[in-house]
């Protein structure tokens, strides 16, 4: 008897690379893993084509699919695996002439953002800031585009504008020229911008010292940012209900393989496997601050950021009400 084939998007990280090469797979299933260039174009592909069964998501993408009064009846459901999270203090670059020194003094100013309006890591920055130094977004003046090249915002997603922010699109330039030449005084940015990587003057972080401030952070709030999950489509759900679980077995088995590679193989050869110098000690420090499991999936050890994260979206004017973690994850897998 042969397996149903399951056709699987998603990006390639150490978290899912295991998939990639066959040491781990969907039980049950015949996988047929695809994946893109940029992860925007996964998700495109997803939301607009519905190309896939199961699809690595952004958390952000995935809310705005869902109908408040029943986020059931959405065109995705949920799977508490996240093969993408970033601490994100390291993400806000400011125009170094801009006499921007502190979180509060974004108030008044221009900032870029790419895409869409807050995206995850835009969520995530915001929040924290908002929480930790009384920022708040409506007090700046926002401009989405391209990141380093000129492009129109995301066509595939609902560009959701909450009241009282000023967001304006822009089409013609890329936002890491314009922070450059201080056309905007900053920019929120999961990617490292064209014009930090060359080295330009004009352009730095706001938290500088940005590893100390997230470990800082991290020990006081305990809380690992997620910025995507993976989700399966609802039609493919209500006709093969096991899916769900099948999936986050195989992710989660993925995940784990790169994680016994760090605490195994990895400390044992002593860095040979990387380039990086000094990777064996940064992961030694990263076990003695985040624990062994430091990249959980699962509710249970997940429930901080997820609760963090839907407040914040919430807060920001992002969702009509605040989302549940039940609204948002499949109910067989909420004892994860």
């Amino acid at each position: 008897m042969t397996n149903t084939r399951l056709t699987v998007g998603c990006m390639r990280y150490d978290t899912t690379a295991a998939l990639f090469e066959g040491a781990a797979t969907i039980p049950g299933y015949d996988v047929d893993l695809r994946t893109g260039p940029v992860v925007p174009d996964v998700f495109a592909r997803m939301m607009r084509d519905r190309e896939f069964d199961v699809s690595e998501l952004g958390m952000t993408f995935y809310l705005r699919t869902l109908d408040p009064d029943a986020p059931a009846s959405g065109p995705f459901r949920a799977i508490p695996a996240f093969p993408n999270r970033v601490f994100r203090h390291s993400c806000v670059y400011v125009n170094a002439g801009s006499g921007i020194e502190a979180p509060t003094d974004l108030h008044g100013r221009t900032i870029g953002e790419f895409g869409m309006y807050s995206q995850d890591s835009g969520v995530w920055a915001k929040g924290i800031l908002s929480d930790e130094y009384g920022f708040d977004p409506a007090k700046s003046r926002w401009v989405i585009g391209g990141l380093d090249q000129p492009m129109a915002p995301f066509d595939f997603v609902p560009q959701v504008v909450p009241d009282g922010v000023e967001v304006a699109y822009e089409r013609n330039r890329a936002l890491s020229d314009m922070l450059d030449r201080g056309e905007i005084d900053a920019l929120f940015s999961a990617n490292v911008p064209r014009c930090v990587l060359d080295g330009s003057p004009r352009v730095r972080r706001l938290f500088e010292d940005y590893p100390e401030v997230e470990r800082d952070w991290f020990r006081r709030t305990g809380l690992f940012p997620l910025m995507h999950a993976i989700v399966v489509r609802g039609d493919v759900l209500a006709a093969r209900p096991g899916v769900a679980r099948a999936a986050y077995q195989g992710f989660l088995d993925a995940k784990n393989t790169a994680r016994d590679h760090y605490l195994g193989m990895g400390r044992r050869l002593y860095q040979v496997h990387t380039m990086v110098p000094w990777m064996s000690a940064l992961v030694e420090q990263d076990i003695a601050l985040l624990g062994a499991d430091w990249w959980p999936y699962g509710i249970a050890a997940n429930r901080g950021e997820l609760d963090a994260f839907l407040r914040y979206q919430h807060e920001q004017g992002l969702s009509p009400r605040r989302f549940t973690i039940e609204d948002v994850f499949v109910p067989d897998l909420l004892d994860t």
